[in-house]
């Protein structure tokens, strides 16, 4: 301690630099640009890329297996790539049409996204619907990474992308789907819709919106 600098002053610095921490900590956490995510634990993942969306509580398929209708363009084994890697947290039912509540696949798009995904939800935290699109004329190529297994990804929760490397960064990384990704969707379903996991030590702001949500997540070619 300085000589002449009294203790109470030294606990006032240290507390406002906590309060300025915390501040920063939130600011870099709440954001709505999905261009870039956060990497890290599965339960960082859940709050920035799941719950952050729904006032800190949780968003899911309310129960399982989730109709998938492939529409010709998506293949079961692309889809199922995720219950094989998370040691079936997850399940689909494929279907012969467009489900009232489930995944349906579609071509849409520009040429500058491999696609994009709709997820409609309620404040409850249930998924109702996810409406998948992609660029036939490049979803399979070389820009594009995993199209299908990367936009069921965000169908099952994955409410933004990922930053470390893995299958849900924006453009598909190295196409792997990561521990982190797998702890994700695994402590989501461990979890039931709407269940409340906060913003971390962070104040949480209410988004003020009420009655049916939806996000739009959008995935670029690689340039």
């Amino acid at each position: 301690m300085s000589a002449g600098r009294p203790a109470a002053v030294h606990r006032t610095i240290r507390i406002a630099l906590a309060l300025v921490a915390v501040v920063v900590g939130y600011a870099g956490c709440g954001g709505k640009d999905h261009s870039s995510g956060p990497s890290g634990s599965g339960n960082d993942l859940l709050v920035a890329l799941n719950a952050s969306q729904n006032d800190g509580r949780t968003v899911r398929w309310p129960s399982l297996p989730i109709p998938v209708f492939l529409n010709g363009i998506a293949r079961a084994d692309e889809v199922n790539a995720w219950a094989a890697s998370t040691g079936g947290a997850v399940s689909f039912a494929f279907v012969g049409s467009p489900p009232a509540a489930g995944i349906s696949f579609r071509y849409g798009g520009g040429e500058d996204e491999c696609g994009s995904t709709v997820v409609d939800y309620g404040p409850d935290g249930r998924i109702a619907g996810a409406d998948v699109e992609v660029v036939q004329s490049v979803f399979r190529g070389p820009q594009c990474q995993r199209t299908v297994v990367h936009e069921t990804g965000h169908a099952i929760g994955f409410l933004g992308h990922t930053s470390d490397g893995g299958l849900m960064d924006p453009d598909g990384g190295n196409g792997d789907i990561t521990a982190a990704d797998i702890t994700f969707v695994q402590l989501l379903y461990s979890m039931a819709p709407g269940t409340f996991v906060g913003l971390g030590e962070r104040v949480r702001v209410p988004l003020g919106r009420t009655g049916r949500r939806s996000v739009r997540i959008v995935d670029p070619v690689r340039r």
